[in-house]
């Protein structure tokens, strides 16, 4: 079923309040001002380039042929179960894929807009020691494809397992730094830098003696 454009308007909005992105928070991961990421949704986006409807895509985490019309949106509904105030921990993710979750926390940012996910993390963890002080932590990332040169990221290559490092993105080359001193830098190329997927962005850590 094709969506029209007043529907595709209020999918874009719709997203952007679940994500908790800012008009200016959308349009930087776009390469556009917030000006025109609040014309996207009024509806003005008959003229947008295949590439902001790419980037577009990605920030919104959904399909492109959704904003093209060609594709139906199916939304997320909010869970009925109770646990909307709850964060799933993983114990790995593999590509894009969050598999069964081993633990359900209490969000500690219930203030904050968006969707998170957490990783269960060990002391020993040669990405993320130096931040821990218990024997375990939970990795709190808020979901989002785009971030900030110097963000801590969870980021998958070629669909392996994820990691957690620090982001820098420079025209078409990606670099992912370690954590810590340990470890050397990760370069992406070209072609290359395609194969580089962000899920989410770290917010914070908590115990899970404090759940």
């Amino acid at each position: 079923m094709n969506q029209t454009v007043t529907e595709v308007k209020d999918i874009i909005k719709t997203r952007r309040l679940q994500l908790g992105l800012s008009y200016s928070e959308l349009g930087k991961m776009c390469g556009v001002d917030k000006t025109t990421a609040w014309k996207w949704e009024l509806g003005k986006i008959e003229n947008m380039k295949r590439d902001k409807m790419v980037l577009l895509s990605k920030a919104l985490d959904i399909s492109p042929l959704v904003l093209l019309g060609i594709e139906e949106y199916v939304p997320n509904h909010p869970s009925k179960s109770g646990n909307d105030d709850k964060i799933p921990v993983y114990q790995a993710i593999v590509g894009n894929q969050l598999e069964q979750a081993i633990a359900n926390i209490d969000n500690p940012y219930p203030h904050e807009k968006g969707e998170f996910f957490a990783l269960s993390l060990e002391v020993n963890d040669d990405q993320m020691t130096p931040l821990l002080s218990t024997h375990e932590v939970y990795a709190i990332f808020k979901k989002q494809s785009v971030a900030e040169n110097g963000a801590v990221v969870a980021v998958t290559i070629a669909n392996e397992k994820a990691m957690i490092k620090k982001f820098y993105k420079f025209d078409d080359v990606v670099v992912l730094r370690p954590t810590t001193e340990k470890g050397e830098p990760m370069t992406m190329v070209g072609e290359q830098v395609n194969e580089v997927c962000i899920l989410g962005k770290l917010v914070g850590m908590v115990s899970p003696f404090m759940n």
